[in-house]
């Protein structure tokens, strides 16, 4: 008979130190999945490490969930191999796959009780009956649901019918965790909400987990790393402040967060022309184009005294709360910038539409990319 997992406490699980010297979980090598002449993913390479929370994050139809569901044998690969904790599952059946599941439209049996949708991969195994009254309970104390046992998933609400068919997924005690979209049908506060739970359980927990996600949001605060995803390949994989701090691609750069773009020419390896203005930058890989593409983020960008700096003129002001989104115009190339800019700092600069501000990029804040002339 299985036993019982062991109390939890706030300091119980894997944190993220644990998590970087743990071994892998997951090997996923070659992976490519055809559906008749299209190729939906092409020669993935992908390594999870044990009690990672990872997220596959990109638009729609760049291959996420399709990856998410040759993990889960629902969709078996057309070519390469998975290996799980040293076990080639590649050609397993999903029933056969060590794994829970949480689907986008909860997938709750509607005629069974909240306690019977729960129990049920465990009645499935045919454990004891009294251990699984007491897994049930201990479950759905987990997730904030003690005494709905008797409830119908009808009524309950939203955020309620995710948490039950996350107990469920947990009920088995899986060594991974696969949610697909799991928080996307929800309305923003429901969902800010759980995606806190969702994160603290698993960390309480330490099981290996893999979320499909389109919301750049949801991955940043959740994921302890991150696959960005676009036509079926990857693009980059890493933390969050990596992901966003050092996007490895122009899709990246323009896909995560606000990101302004400047066409600019290539200055040698670690400078560029902005019209007739020569400024630094981080070294970049397109000392041989004729253009490239300038990244900077708004809130990385300065202003300051129109006599400093590129000079610009301000086109509008937005308020949005904590900071104000300011639109220039800079004067000698014509091409549009946004500056992310504290409220208390907008009355000594002046803003309004029609000024005229200076601009500082600041180098180290600075990513070039090949230019659409270069990538054609």
């Amino acid at each position: 008979m299985p036993t019982l997992t062991a109390p939890l406490s706030p300091a119980a699980g894997t944190d993220r130190a644990t998590v970087a010297e743990a071994g892998l979980h997951l090997e996923i090598s070659g992976l490519t999945k055809r559906f008749g002449q299209f190729t939906a993913l092409r020669e993935i390479d992908l390594a999870i490490r044990e009690g990672e929370f990872v997220c596959f994050l990109g638009p729609s139809g760049c291959g996420k969930t399709t990856l998410l569901r040759a993990i889960a044998g629902l969709a078996p690969q057309s070519a390469g191999r998975i290996i799980q904790r040293g076990r080639d599952i590649s050609r397993l059946p999903p029933q056969a796959r060590d794994f829970g599941i949480v689907f986008q439209s909860y997938a709750l049996f509607p005629n069974l009780t909240v306690f019977d949708n729960v129990a049920y991969g465990l009645r499935n195994r045919r454990d004891d009956r009294a251990w699984i009254r007491a897994r049930v309970a201990e479950l759905l104390a987990l997730v904030d649901l003690a005494g709905s046992e008797a409830k119908y998933p009808a009524a309950l609400s939203g955020g309620q019918q995710q948490r039950v068919a996350l107990a469920r997924a947990l009920a088995t005690e899986p060594g991974l965790l696969l949610l697909d979209e799991p928080l996307s049908a929800l309305d923003a506060r429901v969902r800010v909400h759980l995606r806190g739970q969702i994160k603290a359980l698993q960390a309480r927990l330490g099981v290996t987990t893999i979320m499909v996600t389109h919301d750049q949001e949801e991955a940043l605060a959740m994921a302890d790393r991150i696959v960005v995803m676009n036509h079926g390949t990857i693009e980059q994989v890493g933390t969050p402040a990596e992901i966003y701090r050092r996007p490895a691609s122009a899709f990246v750069a323009e896909f995560i967060g606000s990101m302004n773009f400047l066409e600019v020419r290539p200055d040698g390896a670690h400078a560029l022309r902005l019209g007739r203005r020569r400024l630094d930058c981080p070294a970049h890989d397109c000392a041989g184009d004729s253009r490239a593409r300038l990244a900077i983020r708004p809130e990385a960008v300065k202003l300051c005294a129109a006599n400093e700096g590129l000079s610009a003129r301000v086109e509008h002001v937005e308020f949005l709360g904590a900071f104000l989104r300011v639109g220039l115009t800079l004067t000698e190339t014509g091409q549009a910038l946004v500056a992310d800019i504290a409220v208390r700092d907008a009355e000594a600069l002046g803003l309004a539409p029609g000024a005229s501000l200076g601009v500082l990029l600041p180098s180290e804040a600075l990513r070039l990319y090949p230019g659409r002339e270069a990538r054609a």
